[in-house]
């Protein structure tokens, strides 16, 4: 079996970057990084922030004892040999062409992003094995990824679904797995956080040490790509088969109000107009 850990991560005001990321791999690879990761971490509930901040578990500890631990826990998962992805969103470019979305967008856009890569590169493995997803459990959106995974894995346009198991597990970050994406995903986040600032800051050392496994990598959606997309959105949403009258209709004929809910139900109600279920339509 295969298994990717999903996270997510943004700045402190979610106001710049967001991220998800997944890491990959099989069950002797999770095993082999696990032994490794309890072993240096123990009993820790690791949390990336929280052990770079010094704060809440990590709050009693040395800040030189923190910084040990993260790094060694990143040169942990640089050696073993899964790999990851990451899905970055520029949050200011993408409010400023699509300033009335609702506010879960940049979530499922990256967690549709980061769930399709995945999606390859099991199509890739040989031999070929089923891949479960498992993603850190977060109330605002769990119900929704469900929804929007389930569409991913049942619609026949997507040739990958077939490998995904359908029952996608929501995890807390007791799993090994989840503690590791939150370590990516904080990673690629901070790294597309200081390419932003206004005087881009040299790559954090932890990021340099897992590019260079050659292994883990991340798209970043800049301001010019969210220019780009909105000038191409009325014909994007046109070969995806969405009409925004259309869609406003039904919210009208249903008693819905524009949310993330809506929009999937809209989209799974909607399915046999629809092609390219992964592609950049509207959502």
């Amino acid at each position: 079996m295969l298994h990717a850990y999903l996270d997510e991560s943004h700045d402190a005001k979610t106001e710049r970057v967001f991220a998800v990321a997944a890491v990959f791999g099989s069950d002797e690879q999770w095993a082999g990084l696990k032994a490794k990761w309890l072993a240096r971490a123990g009993a820790c509930v690791f949390h990336a922030a929280d052990c770079e901040a010094g704060r809440k578990a990590f709050a009693g500890r040395s800040r030189e004892d923190n910084q040990a631990l993260y790094a060694d826990l990143v040169r942990i998962l640089a050696d073993s040999h899964l790999i990851g992805f990451g899905s970055v969103m520029d949050l200011k470019g993408y409010n400023e062409f699509f300033p009335d979305r609702p506010r879960e967008i940049p979530y499922f856009r990256c967690f549709r992003d980061v769930v399709a890569q995945c999606g390859e590169w099991t199509a890739q493995c040989v031999p070929r094995d089923m891949l479960t997803v498992h993603i850190d459990r977060r109330f605002e959106t769990d119900y929704n990824a469900k929804v929007l995974f389930s569409y991913f894995v049942t619609t026949p346009e997507w040739e990958h679904g077939k490998f995904l198991n359908p029952e996608m597990d929501i995890a807390d970050r007791f799993k090994i797995g989840i503690q590791v994406a939150d370590l990516y995903v904080r990673e690629v986040m901070k790294h597309f956080e200081n390419q932003l600032s206004p005087e881009p800051r040299p790559t954090r050392r932890s990021m340099r040490t897992l590019l260079a496994s050659k292994r883990f990598g991340a798209d970043f959606h800049t301001r010019e790509f969210f220019e780009s997309f909105h000038g191409q959105f009325d014909r994007l949403a046109e070969e995806a088969g969405v009409s925004a009258i259309e869609y406003e209709q039904w919210l009208l004929r249903t008693g819905q109000a524009d949310s993330m809910s809506s929009r999937n139900r809209y989209l799974i109600e909607t399915t046999p107009k629809r092609e390219g279920a992964l592609g950049d339509g509207p959502i």
